[in-house]
């Protein structure tokens, strides 16, 4: 049985990508995606650390990824952009003994730690809020049973906690624990200020699938919206500049795809793929950043 799952999702996951393929080439097709949209991601390329790295969409027809370059100390899998324009990230090495927060130059990848180091709290997930405030998930109760190397399992109150983070001192202070029973991979706001969290496993071949939760600001508990259908290691989140259409990439090892996600069921649509693997973390630019 879990192999016939295992297959069925693998089947969904190269039709919705050779969808996103063709939707690129053919002349005439439709995207959910307006023009010159531009996303940040951070990826692993020939086996390196991570790199930043950008998703441009031109038109509907060119969609280009640039590798930009390597984020220092271990790299994140976190990422926030601020309403200014600054792009933050969550560095750490190990990662789950202790992160620190930074700025990473968009242009160049080369990143600045400042602050206070955050020991034990693995953050896999940061955004802004409309009003500027940074929130982020930690609480990572690291588990080294698996094969394939570390996740996140239940633990101690504040795993999977929801936090806000001073920017200027890089500290953290917690606001309460999620209740999510998966580990949060990413956040993203929507027009109307609302938190929204994607949660999966760390390795695909676990086999949960990735799922929607809307977040409550002041209290951190999370409220399951849907499980997202067509890939199950969503780990980037992000809005477009309206606010209203959620997109999200996922963490495969050879060649991450990005996908917009119908609010009202939950299917993801495959819009291209990356060209890098394990992206993490999905960010939209400011129109006039």
């Amino acid at each position: 049985m879990k192999l016939g799952r295992s297959m069925s999702r693998l089947i969904k996951r190269v039709f919705g990508l050779l969808a996103a393929s063709a939707a690129i080439l053919c002349t005439g097709s439709i995207s959910p995606l307006q023009a010159s949209e531009l996303f940040y991601t951070t990826c692993c390329f020939n086996g390196s650390s991570n790199n930043l790295v950008a998703i441009n969409v031109q038109d509907v027809n060119h969609i280009t990824t640039t590798l930009i370059g390597e984020i220092c100390c271990g790299g994140t899998a976190a990422l926030a952009l601020s309403s200014s324009g600054t792009l933050y990230g969550m560095v750490g090495n190990p990662f789950f003994v202790s992160q620190q927060l930074a700025t990473i130059d968009r242009a160049t990848g080369n990143t600045t730690l400042f602050g206070v180091p955050v020991p034990g709290l693995a953050v896999m997930a940061m955004g802004f809020s409309p009003d500027g405030i940074l929130y982020a998930v930690g609480g990572c109760n690291p588990s080294f049973a698996s094969p394939v190397g570390a996740g996140c399992t239940p633990g101690p109150p504040n795993y999977n906690a929801l936090y806000t983070v001073d920017v200027g001192t890089g500290a953290f202070t917690l606001v309460g624990s999620t209740g999510a029973p998966q580990y949060f991979m990413d956040l993203a706001f929507d027009r109307h200020g609302n938190l929204y969290g994607v949660t999966c496993d760390l390795f695909p071949s676990q086999g949960d699938p990735s799922t929607l939760y809307r977040i409550d600001r002041g209290t951190g508990a999370a409220t399951k919206i849907f499980d997202l259908v067509g890939s199950t290691s969503i780990m980037g989140l992000a809005f477009d500049r309206s606010g209203s259409k959620l997109y999200v990439t996922d963490w495969y090892s050879n060649n991450s795809a990005l996908y917009s996600v119908d609010m009202k069921t939950g299917f993801l649509t495959a819009i291209a793929t990356i060209g890098y693997g394990t992206s993490s973390g999905l960010e939209l630019a400011p129109a006039t950043n």
